[in-house]
């Protein structure tokens, strides 16, 4: 069974989007709100402060959430919430 955590916080609208999609396609995640206290914020930034996908993130600026991370960095995407996205973490 894959490991899936996705990084956000409550008050990121696609952050929210992508929970929605997540639940509808009945796919167990576990949600890491890097808000919510420094531990996560730090965990958070271990990840986008070495991974590759993050490199336009930084360069621009940006946050980089929503985060999706599974199985502890066997894969990992940025991408907005779509029925593709939903279809590959089913997989």
């Amino acid at each position: 069974m894959k490991k899936i955590f996705v990084f956000g916080s409550q008050q990121c609208p696609d952050c929210l989007v992508l929970k929605e999609l997540l639940e509808r396609h009945q796919i167990r995640f576990t949600f890491i709100d890097v808000l919510d206290s420094l531990g996560k914020l730090k965990m958070f930034m271990k990840y986008r402060d070495s991974r590759p996908e993050f490199d336009a993130v930084r360069n621009s600026g940006a946050v980089g959430i929503p985060f999706i991370l599974v199985n502890d960095g066997e894969w990992a995407s940025l991408g907005p919430a779509t029925e593709e996205l939903a279809e590959k973490l089913k997989g």
